[in-house]
């Protein structure tokens, strides 16, 4: 809108085309009355085109869209359970085989549960021990 109606009052002056940033042609304008006054009319007719064409109301450009990659995260049982079950109701697998995977994930020995440590003298014993292997200390099942 700001471009027509500089277009109509000051276009033979080319002062509108220092506006859009046009620096060459808005001198050429100056000097010779907006091309003798039909580049002025015409673009008048160019304006107005364009300021029914577009949208009165300008939008924000978008925020740019910055992308990175991540590091692939180890999945852990939770995120291999839910795999399984995305499977299971898609009907990839079946209920055994997915009553299967969670057992063998549910169940899996972690090092923390194969070994129990003696309140006597803190060393690590199998957790199938009934004795400690350095003091003799009977162990806590």
């Amino acid at each position: 809108m700001i471009v027509f109606i500089l277009t109509i009052v000051l276009g033979w002056t080319g002062f509108y085309r220092f506006y859009k940033r046009q620096y060459f042609r808005g001198i050429l304008y100056l000097f010779t009355l907006g091309l003798f006054y039909i580049g002025w009319i015409i673009d008048i007719v160019c304006a107005l085109r364009d300021w029914i064409s577009k949208p009165s109301v300008q939008s924000a450009p978008a925020a740019p869209v910055i992308q990175y990659n991540r590091p692939a995260l180890p999945a852990t049982e939770a995120d291999e359970l839910m795999k399984y079950k995305r499977l299971l109701d898609s009907g990839a697998i079946t209920k055994a085989e997915y009553e299967e995977k969670k057992d063998q994930l549910l169940n899996k020995e972690k090092p923390e549960n194969k070994f129990t440590v003696c309140p006597y003298c803190g060393t690590k014993n199998d957790k199938s021990a009934a004795k400690c292997s350095a003091c003799g200390a009977f162990l806590e099942r």
